[in-house]
């Protein structure tokens, strides 16, 4: 479906697409079609050349925070991200009334390919935090503190715009905001990478909760990613492409 819906958004392409997402004639149609576009190889078929293509000419969402946060919820998280997630930046706590809580070094690379050791994109388990708007919920801790620290987690529950909308929690689920308790590790030095979460520092995931629970935000017990969600979400996630530095 992911394949399908960046061929969708392509100039050279148009079909039907199935419910179910099988890889109809239609869209074989329609991946030639594409492929003859752009002057490659004519397989009908999304190949690695056909599926890198529509990755570097579509993988950008275009999402812009707008600077609002919708009504009913308590609070927002923003953070902005660079094309090379390994540049780290800074993430800002909003009220509801967007005045600035707090600001918290922010890290969203995520894991590298097994084979190319490449970064995995934000459309692949594992790989960087997708871009886009999403619903943000305080959860109560992990239960592995050193891989996610001994605090409350912020958990996204649902996609609303950019890619978000297209992964979570459809395809991807458990991203979150948190720490961890890093062996050898200490504020001068670049943060590990997550599984695909927003990592920061393990002061700022205690500050950020303690300023949460000021906030009337209620700690739910931790869904440890089970789906679907039980609870009404209290915050909103807001991942933006600020840049494609390198």
């Amino acid at each position: 479906m992911i394949a399908q819906y960046l061929l969708q958004r392509s100039p050279f392409v148009t079909w039907n697409v199935t419910k179910n997402g099988n890889y109809t004639n239609d869209t074989a149609m329609a991946t030639l079609f594409y492929q003859k576009g752009n002057n490659i190889p004519q397989t009908s078929e999304i190949d690695i050349l056909t599926s890198n293509l529509l990755l570097e000419q579509h993988l950008q969402d275009n999402y812009k925070d707008d600077g609002t946060i919708p009504a009913g919820y308590l609070y927002k998280v923003y953070v902005p991200v660079y094309a090379n997630r390994s540049i780290e930046t800074t993430g800002t706590l909003f009220n509801s009334n967007m005045e600035v809580l707090w600001t918290f070094t922010a890290r969203s690379e995520g894991q590298n390919d097994n084979v190319t050791g490449l970064p995995l994109n934000e459309l692949a388990g594992y790989g960087s935090t997708p871009t886009g708007l999403s619903t943000f919920d305080l959860n109560s801790q992990e239960d592995d503190p050193v891989d996610f620290g001994p605090y409350p987690v912020n958990r996204a529950v649902k996609g609303l715009e950019g890619n978000a909308q297209i992964v979570i929690s459809n395809i991807r689920d458990g991203i979150l905001l948190h720490t961890g308790e890093w062996p050898h590790w200490n504020v001068t030095m670049p943060m590990p990478n997550s599984h695909g979460c927003i990592h920061t520092f393990p002061a700022n995931i205690e500050i950020i909760w303690q300023i949460l629970i000021g906030l009337g935000v209620q700690v739910r017990n931790n869904t440890f990613g089970k789906l679907p969600y039980p609870y009404k979400p209290q915050g909103i996630l807001s991942v933006e492409l600020i840049g494609d530095q390198y």
